[in-house]
Formats: structure tokens, sequence, C-alpha cells
């Protein structure tokens, strides 16, 4: 199985992958930033996308060491990709907002996994509300995983 996450904090991103690694027992592909997530599913078929909704421009990896600017819809940046390209993924939203925007529509969190399906034409298997250090979070990044196998 090959996944993609997409995360730019390192605690909450090193809790998602003990989480994928206990569930699934796969090692993620690990990107910070909207710029190198786009790259990525537009050169990558991935079987799983874990996607933060809120992300920097660029990752700390960018050759300049800079992350740019904080972007609250970079995560619709790679969904817009996916579509642009044809691609259809499961994918699972961990964000820490209860909501989003489309454009200039805010949107719930636990509505999104519809619209996003709706606009997107991606299987969003859930969307997760994360909290740092929480087991409940974690318990359901895990529940949502187990769909996978």
């Amino acid at each position: 199985m090959k996944i993609l996450l997409v995360e730019d904090e390192v605690h909450k991103r090193d809790e998602i992958i003990q989480c994928v690694d206990e569930v699934l027992s796969v090692r993620p592909e690990i990107v910070d930033g909207v710029s190198s997530a786009v790259l990525r599913v537009l050169e990558e078929d991935y079987d799983l996308i874990i996607l933060d909704m809120a992300l920097s421009t660029f990752g700390e990896r960018a050759e300049d060491l800079k992350k740019g600017h904080d972007q609250a819809q970079g995560g619709i940046e790679v969904l817009r990709a996916l579509k642009m390209k044809g691609k259809t993924t499961k994918v699972v939203i961990v964000t820490q907002y209860p909501d989003f925007y489309i454009g200039s529509a805010k949107i719930k969190l636990k509505n999104s996994p519809k619209i996003v399906k709706e606009k997107y034409d991606q299987d969003v298997l859930g969307a997760v509300l994360y909290h740092y250090k929480s087991k409940p979070t974690l318990q359901r990044i895990s529940m949502i995983l187990r769909m996978c196998k």
C-alpha cells in the first residue's frame, strides 16, 4: 500500500505515522508543504492520502529553508491537483480546525467527506479534528485507517 502523509507540523506528523505503522504496518511517504504535495500527487499514484487542510506553501525541506506562507486552504490545492489529473484516491482529512473554506464557502469538518467527494471526486474515508496527545483522536485515526485493510 502506497501512502502519502501531507502534514507540516512535526508532532502531529509523528503521531499519525505511529497510527499508520500500528494499523497498516506501512511507512508513509511524507511531504510538508503545498508545493511538494501537489508535485507528488501529480507524479505518483497513492492508495491513501492523509491530508492536513492548513499547510505552509513550502515545507522545511525547501531549498531556501523558508516555509513560505501558511495557507488555510492548502489541502484544497492538493485535492484540486488530483481532480485536474483525473485521479481518485482514498483520503483521510486530519486537521486542527473544526471547519475550513472551499473557495468562499465555509465547510464544517463533519460535512467535509461528502462535499469533497462531490466537488473533487475523492473517496474521503473520514475527517478527524486533531488534538495533540489525545487518545480519542488517535483512536479515531486508527479506526479510519482500518477501513484501508
